[in-house]
């Protein structure tokens, strides 16, 4: 009788074990071919997966339909990319709306200027899928914006930087050979440049600072001195994933970073000053440039043709921002980024991942700057040398640009331009002024 219970106890070890067996062995089995379809499918090209897809954005419709499908077609891919262009203005809104509806794109091309805006709605790119050190090593520093603890929100796709363009024949005719480099020599020239009257009238001006409303760009332009001084705007904390305003942060000394910048700002609009060389009452800083009565132009790379555009005649050209000489100044500039993000309500994220991959690809990006004057966000790209003058300006000044989180563009606008004018017309202290400027973005990044 034991020996009998003894022999049963040993078949069913047995066959436990056997069955254990084959349950270990259709396991990997299964683990096998899912880990051959996984690098299969990662291998594959664009050109061997098809499908149709939809992707908004604010840029163009011609031009990126030019790109993508020369591109497309060049690659033999047997996808379609249906793209609608949405009024800027309009964008948040449509895209609002259409998500609510179930009517969404399945991709977008994402501004850093919404980043905050869509974080919710977009599909985050896992580590496991595109590693954080390949994504570093592959696109600017601007990228990290799109970073995430959790992953990727957007592939950086191309930056719109910050330059100076400066009018020839205005230096030429003041015996200065070449534009300045650092701000402190923009403050050099402007006696040299700068006409007005005994009733401080400006009839031409060295640069266009100081005001908000008439100087384009100018909420970029004072990120890039705050950036510059070394003050990040807005910082994410890690431990929480939170956001918080350091607009109003100091280091050592006794103003904030913010402070030295809104008041360097400030000073070429001060009729008190000796840099005094812009006012309210001026056309915007675009046009007086473009009409030939400012020396230095603060614009984007995609503004080039523009001013061509608007004065054919124009004897200019175009360099790097001004930079700090500070010793230990890191070479910065403010930069326009976009991304090419996937939306959680897509059916077919993966299909979108791997042509939004393939659009971000270094093979892409000639057929990407024959539609557009723009450089691309990536850095092997952008380490190539440039035959065209303007466009090494362009790429380099790319390599060098910043961002911020910034949670709403219009909003954070009007937060800057109350920043400058509370200052300028005597309401506010200049660090009064920044401090209540810190707090309305704080109260906006909690929202």
């Amino acid at each position: 009788m034991v020996w009998f219970l003894e022999k049963i106890n040993y078949n069913r070890m047995k066959n436990s074990k056997i069955f254990q067996y084959i349950v270990l062995g259709i396991f990997i089995f299964f683990i096998v071919i899912g880990a051959v379809l996984f690098a299969t499918y990662r291998s594959k090209s664009s050109s061997q997966i098809a499908a149709n897809i939809t992707m908004w954005g604010t840029l163009p419709a011609e031009s990126v339909n030019n790109f993508t499908n020369t591109y497309l077609n060049n690659i033999k891919v047997k996808s379609v990319i249906k793209y609608k262009e949405i009024d800027q203005e309009n964008f948040d809104r449509d895209l609002v709306e259409a998500l609510a509806a179930g009517d969404g794109p399945d991709a977008i091309i994402l501004p850093e200027d919404l980043i905050m805006r869509f974080s919710n709605k977009i599909y985050t790119i896992p580590y496991t899928v595109l590693p954080e050190l390949t994504f570093k090593q592959t696109y600017i520093q601007e990228g990290e914006l799109y970073m995430t603890s959790d992953g990727i929100l957007a592939l950086p796709f191309t930056v719109d930087p910050l330059v100076m363009y400066w009018n020839r024949d205005i230096f030429n005719n003041v015996g200065l050979t070449k534009p300045p480099v650092y701000w402190s020599e923009v403050f050099d020239i402007n006696s040299k440049i700068t006409k007005k009257d005994i009733s401080k009238n400006i009839s031409r001006s060295t640069v266009a600072l100081g005001e908000f409303q008439n100087v384009t760009n100018a909420k970029e332009i004072l990120a890039a001195l705050i950036m510059q001084a070394g003050n990040p705007i807005v910082t994410r904390h890690a431990t929480y994933n939170t956001l918080s305003s350091v607009l109003a942060n100091s280091q050592v000394t006794k103003n904030a970073p913010a402070s030295v910048a809104v008041e360097f700002y400030t000073n070429f609009s001060n009729p008190n000053r000796p840099e005094y060389s812009w006012n309210r009452s001026l056309p915007s800083s675009l046009d007086t440039f473009a009409n030939g009565d400012l020396a230095i132009y603060f614009g984007f790379a995609s503004e080039y043709l523009k001013i061509k555009d608007k004065n054919p005649n124009l004897n200019f050209d175009v360099t790097f921002l001004p930079q700090s000489q500070e010793p230990k100044a890191v070479f910065s500039t403010y930069g326009n980024m976009m991304g090419l993000a996937i939306l959680k309500n897509s059916k077919q994220a993966a299909a979108t991942y791997s042509l939004l991959s393939s659009l971000a690809s270094a093979e892409a990006v000639p057929f990407w700057t024959n539609s557009f004057n723009l450089p691309s966000a990536r850095r092997d790209i952008l380490a190539q040398s440039e035959k065209n003058a303007a466009k090494t300006i362009f790429s380099k000044s790319a390599v060098m640009s910043r961002g911020w989180l910034d949670p709403n563009s219009s909003e954070t606008d009007l937060i800057f331009k109350e920043m400058i004018e509370s200052y300028t017309t005597g309401r506010s202290t200049i660090n009064a002024a920044v401090q209540t400027a810190s707090d309305k973005l704080n109260t906006l990044l909690q929202k």
